[in-house]
């Protein structure tokens, strides 16, 4: 019994260690995107 509950939090541990990876992932890509929205809006804006 006492290994069910060692599986169990070991799959837990790195179900959310994988949900903080993807979430800081996600939000350096959210950044990204922002960055390239403004370069072309400034783009625009200069006629180019």
């Amino acid at each position: 019994m006492g290994y069910l509950v060692a599986a169990f939090i070991t799959v837990w541990l790195l179900v959310t260690i994988y949900a903080l990876f993807v979430s800081l992932r996600q939000r350096k890509l959210e950044q990204d995107v922002q960055m390239l929205e403004e370069l072309v809006q400034e783009k625009l804006a200069r006629g180019e």
